[in-house]
């Protein structure tokens, strides 16, 4: 051991080591004992150092305490945690450690229990998941993150190799070194914390998926038991996978918007793959126009003069594309009528969700006698979205917040000014474009009833052009075809600015009149002049909404 510390660099006199993960410790004892430090260890992790030759102080001789209850204390105690925690070079903490007779300890090893890798083990009973929890060795490495720099603290195997080279060099540490690796340890710490109170919190509970995204995959639910859509909901006996629970969450984001947009209309979101494909929103007090082509040619049932707006509603998001449809997820923002669950009941559909469902809501009845396999949940409230969005990533995390609301300004960019009666179905379709995957574009109408509908959708594409002419302008002229209307009565909507002026041309060529977009491009200018050449009415919202 060197007699003079450089300044900038950490002398280890006392290291204590106590692993679940003994990966490289042994190499990482013998580079400490050669540096002139001492090796105070617990346990298993004191047998196997030692089962290498190496010298261990165990824990006993620093602590005063003996291992007790079964292994639930051994490193916690006050002469440890004090020969960690004491400030180096302050007068008034060395002569309490001289008067305590405290033993310092200017390094800590320590990786916690696995207990994220013991909850995702099949059987594991509650008793044998709460042993898992580490209590003392986070304690420990928030003690000596602390007092970096004069303690090393590390979290990780991989950081030993390092610190194996440092000493081999100097016989010291970088003061800098123990600087990062505190920062490490904080880091460690809230993650175990974290997935400890996600598994054993109050306030969630947590559901065992039969599997994730793919079969071989493992997933679980957690949620909030008194939460806006009733996860634990045991409407019927077939049990929710993870599509359907990332499905329906999408289309109750949607169907919450529909209903800020127009509190007074019923709506109708029906989504498959995480896209919707059939969007809808009619006004309660609308009446059904009789017989008509649209219901007749587009899905075959004829309308019903008696028929609620809410099966109106249904039938106008299923002719929005029928194919896509089957086998969807849908969401209805009011109570199920009894003739909407009788229509549905002669098709096939994965999820239902909506408010008021329970095991003996009529409707819910209805749905069953014909489809046993049906799955529901019942909703409790629209427009509680989380304040923000994580995704991990290769040793990180991104956290951003939620893209809500639903009051995009529009501010009319062409000679032909922004009409204000077609306003709201502007609103209805940048909800249905925000929940679509980029790059998207959405073609809306209104009818003469005043009902909104999503006709015809370009998502998921890495090509917006082609998104519109390849997709959304085709299934757009399919549906009208079949249900009557003119597609320049439509609005094109994209979630994303056009780098070119080849959007508008392709929105001309099939008879588009009105758009609107972020802006944002450097070439907007080309886009504006685009629409006055050929007469299109275009606005800007100055708002983007990518999805990935």
């Amino acid at each position: 051991m060197r007699s003079d510390t450089p300044k900038g660099e950490l002398q280890i006199r006392r290291a204590l080591i106590t692993v679940s993960d003994k990966t490289g410790v042994v190499d990482l004892a013998k580079a400490l004992i050669r540096s002139g430090a001492e090796i105070v260890a617990t346990g298993k992790t004191a047998e196997l150092i030692v089962k290498a030759g190496i010298a261990v102080t165990p824990i006993e001789k620093v602590s005063g305490s003996p291992e007790a209850f079964q292994g639930r204390m051994k490193t916690l105690s006050f002469p440890v945690c004090s020969g960690i925690l004491y400030r180096r070079g302050d007068e008034k903490d060395e002569a309490d450690l001289k008067k305590l007779s405290i033993t310092p300890i200017d390094c800590v090893v320590v990786n916690f229990y696995p207990f994220e890798a013991a909850a995702a083990r099949d059987g594991i009973t509650p008793e044998a998941l709460i042993e898992e929890v580490d209590v003392g060795g986070p304690t420990l490495v928030r003690a000596a993150a602390k007092n970096a720099p004069d303690v090393l603290v590390l979290t990780d195997p991989l950081q030993y190799a390092r610190v194996i080279e440092e000493l081999g060099q100097n016989e010291t540490v970088m003061h800098s070194t123990a600087q990062e690796f505190a920062g490490v340890a904080w880091n460690k710490i809230l993650k175990y914390d974290q997935a400890i109170a996600d598994k054993l919190g109050q306030g969630r509970s947590t559901r065992k998926l039969r599997y994730g995204e793919n079969p071989h995959q493992k997933a679980e639910l957690q949620f909030d038991p008194d939460g806006p859509i009733d996860w634990d909901s045991k409407l019927t006996p077939q049990e929710l996978s993870y599509n359907n629970i990332w499905d329906l969450s999408s289309a109750y984001a949607l169907a919450s918007d529909l209903r800020e947009i127009a509190p007074d209309s019923t709506g109708v979101v029906i989504v498959k793959h995480n896209n919707p494909c059939g969007v809808s929103l009619l006004p309660r007090t609308a009446k059904a126009a009789g017989t008509t082509k649209v219901a007749v040619n587009a899905i075959g049932v004829p309308a019903n003069s008696s028929d609620s707006a809410q099966k109106q509603a249904l039938l106008k998001a299923w002719e929005g594309d029928p194919v896509s449809a089957f086998g969807g997820v849908l969401v209805f923002t009011d109570p199920i009528e009894g003739d909407t669950a009788l229509w549905l009941s002669e098709k096939f559909v994965e999820l239902i969700a909506a408010p008021g469902l329970h095991a003996e809501h009529p409707a819910l009845k209805i749905l069953l006698a014909r489809r046993k396999n049906l799955k529901a949940v019942s909703i409790r409230r629209f427009g509680e979205m989380p304040a923000e969005t994580q995704m991990a990533v290769p040793g990180g995390r991104l956290v951003q917040s939620s893209d809500t609301g639903n009051q995009d300004p529009l501010r009319s960019v062409t000679k032909t000014p922004w009409p204000e009666n077609r306003t709201q179905l502007a609103r209805f379709g940048i909800a249905v474009t925000r929940a679509l995957k980029s790059n998207a574009v959405a073609l809306v109408r209104e009818s003469s009833q005043g009902d909104f509908q999503l006709i015809g959708a370009g998502q998921g594409q890495p090509n917006r052009i082609e998104a519109l002419e390849k997709l959304a302008i085709p299934r757009a002229l399919g549906v009208l075809k079949e249900i009557g209307g003119k597609i320049s009565e439509c609005i094109l909507i994209s979630d994303a600015f056009f780098p070119f002026r080849d959007t508008v041309d392709a929105a001309h060529q099939a008879g588009i009149r009105y758009i609107i977009q972020p802006g944002g491009s450097l070439k907007d200018v080309d886009s504006v002049l685009a629409c006055d050449e050929t007469g299109i009415c275009m606005a800007f919202t100055g708002v983007r909404h990518f999805k990935h």
